[in-house]
């Protein structure tokens, strides 16, 4: 799988979105994660986050990076 970075916000219940940079099979595991619920740890790029699941009421994934100026 690809070392690639994604740009994810994870929405939580009574809190701002969460923006996390992940690679592909952690989205996946994070994803996975979510059936069980409780709690669970997600290492970032910049930290480390111990994430309540029951709270998380949406994820969504950019597609693309975001540009700066004129799209150069």
């Amino acid at each position: 799988m690809s070392d690639e970075k994604l740009r994810v916000s994870i929405g939580l219940d009574s809190a701002p979105p969460l923006s996390v940079r992940l690679t592909a099979s952690q989205l996946k595991t994070l994803r996975k994660s979510l059936a069980d619920g409780g709690w669970t740890d997600v290492e970032a790029d910049d930290a480390e986050v111990h994430l309540n699941l029951d709270k998380v009421v949406f994820i969504r994934v950019d597609k693309e990076e975001s540009k700066l100026g004129f799209g150069l």
